[in-house]
């Protein structure tokens, strides 16, 4: 048995199924954010950041439509920024004739952190890490973004990260450059 369509039905039905196709170029990649090695990138103002609370150390990833991970930024693809923090004593007094070794707690800290443009203003971008690992001496936090495009063919974008520890407080940033998509 033949079933008849009007020809307007017909029509819609293969726009709707069309409509759920996207074109080659804009096909999503098959790695997800939680597989990237995130390293540090050549365009980076710094990697390893020591402070009074810990040491720090930034890199973040990129995967292009073709799962090339890749050592810079395009604009308008998210890419993943992964904070490692080694913490280290927070000891004033510290009696130089004692040999035992120094205990440090596990480390609890807070991470507030910002993208802005450097040179140009292009609004506060929120960024918000989720914490990876855990262990006695260190934590590892990662978080995903997005850069709106700039007229510029290569732009430097400033992350800034204040990290709280135990009362204390410290604020840092690294600067990279992104090139427009």
């Amino acid at each position: 048995m033949l079933i008849k369509f009007p020809l307007a039905t017909l029509f819609l039905l293969v726009m709707f199924a069309c409509s759920a196709c996207n074109p080659v170029g804009e096909q999503k990649t098959n790695t997800h954010v939680s597989e990237l090695l995130p390293q540090c990138i050549s365009s980076q103002s710094q990697c390893d950041i020591v402070t009074e609370i810990g040491s720090f150390n930034v890199k973040f990833a990129q995967v292009r439509p073709n799962n090339e991970v890749v050592n810079d930024i395009k604009t308008e693809s998210p890419f993943v920024i992964e904070l490692s923090f080694l913490a280290t004593p927070l000891i004033e007094n510290i009696d130089k004739e004692e040999s035992l070794p120094v205990q440090v707690d596990k480390p609890n800290v807070t991470i507030k952190a910002h993208l802005e443009g450097r040179d140009m203003f292009m609004g506060k971008i929120p960024i918000f890490f989720e914490q990876n690992s855990k262990s006695d001496v260190g934590e590892r936090y990662s978080a995903e973004s997005l850069l709106g495009s700039c007229s510029e063919e290569e732009m430097i974008w400033r992350l800034w990260l204040t990290v709280e520890r135990e009362g204390m407080s410290q604020t840092f940033f690294v600067d990279f450059t992104s090139q427009r998509s």
